[in-house]
């Protein structure tokens, strides 16, 4: 019996160990394979973030971290779509008839059918507060007649906005090969978009109805960006997520007449970051009017004119500025005029130039003018 006894003892010992053996073999196994998960987790998202805040008017860049790398953006893509659709469609109340192309498109989406009637600016909105993908690939093939043709127009405003390192293949930001931007390049996207009054009131909405017709129920549009419910003066834009793109934000707000826009691209805490940023802009920096349409830049000798001996120059418009606000940037107004000038003369014709610097820098130049015509002195000779 005893000998039986310590037998069993023996096989007991030599299972347990073999079981234990077998758990640690597959923790290993498991510990491996949730390793690899994150690892190819890490894979399909960038490896590189970026961001960066600007003021819109100047598009002077205030603050930036590897702004010119080239990264997907998600659906921030969408407010480079939007722009187009409002800068193409004169009467955003045309309807919409949905084609196939637009139903059933993966990811975020407003849930369109086949068939189904919808005005441009209702779409507008289910794009830019909803995110709905479907709503921007009905919106590209109404505006351009195809998803391609609508894809050219994305890179040809692009290209016009001087834009380096961005290239675009559909209207919503599906990750795609190919489908990239930078955070400046995204920040002027955005600032040129907010240039646009229609584009500002539709990203600052917060909730937007769309009344059912035919017995259909409404749709209700509840804006995806926090930034609008938690920050002081926020009034935009976009937010967007892939796997590929991680988390990106467009942000924007306005505080004592400075517009700015911030932009995150694969940040986790995206909503808290664009907040810093933009926090940073409006502490740190101020408008300031550096070109004076009523203030005249100089005065001219006009040779062989009928009565006037003289003019002044002036800008046609006033410039702002963003410039710091402790004072420590030197803005100097360096002006280039002609000694004189020889009637007849246009008014319509410019007749100089007023260069501003800050710190010796130069940032832009403005053309100055006569504010009346000078005619020419008559002669028999």
């Amino acid at each position: 019996m005893v000998r039986n006894s310590t037998k069993n003892c023996k096989k007991h010992k030599h299972k347990l160990i073999a079981l234990t053996l077998l758990l640690v073999a597959l923790s290993f196994s498991v510990g491996i394979s949730l390793l690899n998960v994150r690892s190819q987790r890490k894979s399909y998202a960038s490896n590189e973030s970026a961001y960066a805040v600007m003021e819109v008017s100047s598009n002077r860049l205030l603050k930036s971290s590897n702004e010119n790398a080239k990264l997907p953006m998600a659906s921030t893509t969408k407010a480079l779509t939007a722009l187009i659709v409002i800068e193409n469609i004169v009467d955003l109340d045309q309807i919409v008839t949905i084609p196939k192309e637009a139903v059933g498109i993966e990811g975020s989406s407003i849930y369109l059918k086949l068939g189904e009637k919808i005005s441009v600016k209702d779409l507008l909105y289910g794009l830019m507060l909803r995110s709905g993908n479907d709503a921007a690939v009905a919106l590209a093939i109404h505006t351009a007649g195809s998803v391609e043709k609508f894809v050219n127009l994305m890179n040809e405003k692009a290209s016009s906005l001087g834009l380096k390192n961005s290239h675009f293949v559909n209207p919503h930001g599906l990750s795609a090969k190919n489908h990239y931007t930078s955070a400046y390049d995204l920040c002027v996207i955005a600032s040129e978009a907010l240039k646009n009054s229609t584009f500002k009131e539709i990203v600052s909405t917060k909730m937007h109805v769309v009344e059912g017709e035919n017995g259909e129920e409404s749709r209700y549009f509840a804006n995806k960006n926090r930034i609008l419910y938690s920050y002081e003066g926020a009034n935009g834009v976009k937010t967007g997520y892939t796997i590929e793109a991680g988390r990106c934000l467009i942000a924007s707000s306005e505080r004592n007449d400075m517009q700015v826009v911030a932009v995150a691209l694969n940040y986790y805490d995206y909503f808290q970051l664009c907040a810093n940023l933009m926090d940073y802009a409006h502490q740190n920096y101020k408008m300031v009017k550096v070109i004076d349409k009523n203030k005249s830049y100089g005065e001219i000798e006009v040779k062989k004119g009928k009565k006037i001996k003289s003019v002044e120059v002036y800008s046609n418009t006033d410039r702002y500025y963003p410039v710091k606000a402790d004072g420590s940037e030197n803005i100097d107004a360096r002006v280039s005029i002609p000694n004189h000038i020889t009637a007849p003369h246009d008014k319509a014709n410019s007749l100089g130039e007023v260069n501003i610097f800050i710190n010796n820098h130069l940032i832009f130049t403005e053309k100055l003018y006569s504010i009346y015509n000078v005619d020419k002195k008559f002669s028999i000779f």
